[in-house]
Formats: C-alpha cells, sequence, structure tokens
C-alpha cells in the first residue's frame, strides 16, 4: 500500500530533474541546519553533477564561545564541511579526491567572504554572529546579532573573525545579491531556506528566520527564483516522510557532522533531540515572478 506521507518529499525531489542546469542555494544560518532540515534535498541536488549546489551559512553559529584553536565554530564549519565531502562521494565513480577542497576568499560588494569548493558543490561562511535563539546576541560581540542588522536597531555588524563588517541591512542584502549572481548557472535558480510562517514553522531560531528574510527579500527583488520554505524545529513532531535510501544518507550525514564536532573536543550532538530531526524533512514552494 501506498504510505501517502512521502508523497510530498517524492513531489519535492522530482522538482530537481526539470530541464536546463540549476543552481540550488541551501540558506543554513548554523553549520548543522542543512543536515537536520534540508536533508537528503542537499544529497539529491549535489547527486546532479552538472547543476550547482551552494550552501550559505550566514552566522558563525558560535554560541557566543568566541574564536580559538578549538573554538566551536570551527568544530562545526569541519563538520559542515565533512557531510558536504561525504555526499559528494556516496555517488560518484572511481576514488575519491580526499578531502582537500578549494579554499579562497571572494570580494563580494567590497567584503571578503570565505568559499569553500568540492566538486559541484560550493560552501560559503559569513561567520557573522551568532543570535543567540531570540536574536539577542551575546556580550562578546556587543549584543550585535543578524536579526539587529535587519531591523536595523544595530549597525556596523562585523564578521566574528573581523575580516569583515556590514554597516547595515542594505549593505548585507547588496552582498547577498552580489553572491547568487557569481554562483549562478544555468536556466533554474531554487533557494532553500526556514519558512517564515509561523503557523508553519513556530518557535523558531531567530538566526533562521533572520537568513530566510534577508535572502528573501534578495530573491523577491531578482526575481524569477523558486523558494523552498522548511519546517525546522517543529519538524520533529510530525511523522517520519523521508524514504528508506533518503534516510540512510541523511542519517549517515549527521553521524559525519557530529563526530568532526567531537573530533575537536565539544560535545557529541548525536542525541535524541538532534536525531528527532532526521528523517524528516517538510517544505512547500513558492515561485516569484520574473522581474
Amino acid at each position: 500500500m501506498f504510505n501517502a506521507r512521502i508523497l510530498p518529499i517524492l513531489i519535492g525531489l522530482l522538482s530537481f530533474f526539470v530541464s536546463g542546469q540549476s543552481t540550488r542555494f541551501f540558506i543554513s544560518a548554523h553549520q548543522d541546519d542543512w543536515q537536520l532540515f534540508m536533508n537528503p534535498n542537499v544529497y539529491e541536488s549535489i547527486k546532479n553533477e552538472a547543476d550547482k549546489t551552494v550552501i550559505i551559512h550566514t552566522t558563525a553559529g558560535e554560541a557566543g564561545m568566541g574564536m580559538g584553536n578549538d573554538a566551536y565554530y570551527l568544530a562545526r564549519e569541519k563538520g559542515s564541511l565533512a557531510a558536504v565531502r561525504f555526499l559528494s562521494n556516496t555517488y560518484t565513480t572511481g576514488a575519491g579526491i580526499g578531502a582537500e577542497m578549494q579554499r579562497n576568499y571572494v570580494d563580494l560588494n567590497g567584503h571578503q567572504v570565505l568559499r569553500y569548493q568540492y566538486r559541484n558543490c560550493v560552501v560559503y561562511l559569513l561567520r557573522l554572529p551568532d543570535g543567540n535563539g531570540q536574536g539577542t546576541g551575546y556580550e562578546l560581540h556587543e549584543y550585535k546579532t543578524l536579526a539587529k542588522l535587519f531591523d536595523g536597531s544595530s549597525q556596523n555588524v562585523p564578521s566574528i573573525d573581523k575580516s569583515t563588517i556590514y554597516k547595515d541591512r542594505k549593505d548585507l542584502e547588496t552582498t547577498l545579491n552580489a553572491l547568487l549572481l557569481k554562483e549562478q548557472i544555468g536556466e533554474n535558480t531554487e533557494i532553500h531556506l526556514a519558512d517564515t510562517d509561523p503557523n508553519i514553522n513556530p518557535c523558531d531560531h531567530s538566526d533562521h528566520q533572520t537568513s530566510s528574510k534577508f535572502f528573501q527579500a534578495v530573491a523577491k527583488e531578482m526575481g524569477g527564483i523558486k523558494l523552498y520554505l522548511y519546517t525546522n524545529y517543529a519538524s520533529a513532531q510530525q511523522p517520519k516522510n523521508v524514504p528508506e535510501e533518503g534516510f540512510l544518507v541523511s542519517a549517515a550525514a549527521w553521524g559525519v557532522t557530529t563526530a568532526h564536532i567531537a573530533d575537536h573536543r565539544h560535545y557529541s550532538t548525536w542525541d535524541d533531540m538532534h536525531n528527532s530531526w532526521i528523517g524528516r524533512q517538510y517544505f512547500r514552494t513558492i515561485s516569484l515572478p520574473k522581474k
């Protein structure tokens, strides 16, 4: 008997095989968001070798802990990058290409932004301060956050590594626009991000919500983009809806992520709370009209 619960996920996966090259942007405020809320869609995207997958981590996700050799933000970044390599190596033929990734800073609207690439997948790390759940921020960063930059109550917000400073909302939106234009290929562009409807995606993290608001504003200005809006924390309360192959690859990608966090001397996040999101991927789509 057909399980109706998997119908939405199957419909979503079919949309990946439209004609023409595609660029898929996955907006992941923290370095473990895409693995828990947007997988196996990320996996299916990376499998399409002619397409480009771009994962954008807007914040450092460092929970106010700051920098250092074993800093929390570095552990989370290493976990995300390792998960990208893992997914890329699950489908390719021949030998792997190792752990090395192309690494460089790119100039976007006058800002130096760290970029990694592994085959057809690109990862950006903007490293803006963690917003601390409600967008209140941390003393270490003078309580400056993405949410406050968006609503105008904070200006001149630096990345935690001090590589650049975003003076206001318009500055960051112009930078994100430049990023999208730099990476776009082909006829189809998708942006995958948190759903900002509180009735669908309640009790979400401020960084998730504000990252989505920034990119939705940029996407509406550009036009001709398809938005995929995901339920995040609340998806744990929904039935599992990911088919077996997707479930296995999602669990494995999460395992790779959290193993690297533990390798860098932080608590493993392989726990009941985080694992409750594996196997659940809920999203809706909106097509923005062309300009």
